[in-house]
């Protein structure tokens, strides 16, 4: 199968997975908005608030308004939807028949017995460098990140604010704990890690960890969160393709989002008060972490460490541009794009 190929169907699932993802979430939205108008009513009948269970669109205008305030509701059923229908179909159409350079592999299956046969197992010293790793790069992600949206405030005159901000300071404290510490962590580590990463690491395995750094990045919608998130995805899908274990990167990305969002919940709950002693404290800590983490990676890369490509991949190089420039890939940069530019309009 030719690199553009097999790239542009990576790029098509994701698509899938993209549209799938969000229309199922609106649909599942809308039901339970539905419901829940429906109870009030009957609620408000019961307490002899309504005599019959008239529609009065005020009313219901007035209901649906309340309902779609429950941030914390409406992300639990999107991503539930997201993780347990979503991810699962489009794993199956990443590795369907025909798409698979090994035709014995099922649908859900990415590793052969030879690649199980080299999964190794990371000394503590080893997990706490590419643990440390994470620090740095994500605040120069992040840098870069506040600074396009902040060029794009000016040019737009939108406030392009952290969308993962001002979505995590509306929800409950546990949910935060549940969807972003627990559930993403797993669920995207399953799709972008063990099925992206392993549906072309045998292309080269360079090549794998940035396409799926890239894709990781482009499917948070959000100039703000990308780069961070696109540099995260490189050192998980780096970690993923040395150790074939999946364990190390879901306590890798748990730890991250643990740290990066729920830790500064607990300190601020409205997370604007960025002058508070427990934030100060927060990003003296944060920033000392990174120093230690920049220093510790300067270091892994000037011993040589870094992976080299398996002889015989169709890739050889560290990247290859027609794993970018195909159909499929491009189709979702634009979807990507397109979805980033109506969430920006609509926040």
């Amino acid at each position: 199968m030719s690199v553009a190929k097999k790239y542009s169907h990576l790029g098509i699932a994701i698509v899938f997975y993209m549209i799938l993802s969000n229309v199922l979430a609106s649909v599942v939205v809308a039901i339970a908005s539905f419901i829940y108008t429906l109870f009030y009513m009957f609620s408000m009948m019961a307490d002899g608030g309504m005599s019959t269970p008239t529609i009065d669109p005020a009313l219901v205008t007035e209901i649906t308004t309340r309902f779609s305030s429950n941030t914390g509701m409406i992300n639990l059923a999107s991503m539930c939807v997201s993780y347990f229908v979503c991810i699962p179909l489009t794993i199956l159409i990443l590795n369907s028949r025909g798409h698979r350079d090994i035709p014995t592999l099922s649908g859900f299956k990415f590793s052969t017995p030879y690649e199980n046969s080299l999964k190794r197992n990371l000394t503590p010293w080893e997990f706490f460098n590419f643990l440390m790793f994470m620090f740095p790069l994500g605040i120069i992600g992040s840098a870069i990140g506040a600074g396009l949206a902040y060029l794009v405030s000016l040019v737009t005159g939108n406030d392009m604010n952290n969308l993962l901000t001002s979505m995590i300071s509306d929800m409950p404290l546990g949910l935060v704990l549940l969807l972003t510490v627990i559930l993403a962590p797993i669920f995207e580590e399953i799709l972008f890690r063990y099925a992206v990463v392993g549906y072309c690491r045998r292309y080269g395995e360079w090549n794998a960890i940035f396409v799926s750094g890239f894709i990781f990045g482009l499917i948070h919608t959000n100039i703000f969160q990308f780069f961070y998130a696109f540099f995260l995805g490189i050192v998980l899908a780096y970690v993923y393709v040395y150790t074939r274990r999946l364990i190390y990167t879901i306590i890798m990305h748990m730890t991250f989002n643990c740290f990066g969002a729920f830790i500064p919940l607990l300190i601020d709950p409205t997370l604007k008060n960025a002058t508070s002693p427990g934030m100060i404290i927060y990003n003296l800590v944060q920033y000392g972490l990174a120093i230690i983490g920049f220093i510790l990676l300067i270091m892994f890369i000037a011993k040589g460490n870094l992976l080299q490509n398996t002889p015989g991949a169709p890739i050889q190089g560290k990247f290859s541009i027609k794993s970018i420039l195909n159909v499929g890939m491009i189709a979702l940069i634009l979807v990507c794009t397109g979805l980033t530019i109506l969430i920006s309009v609509m926040l």
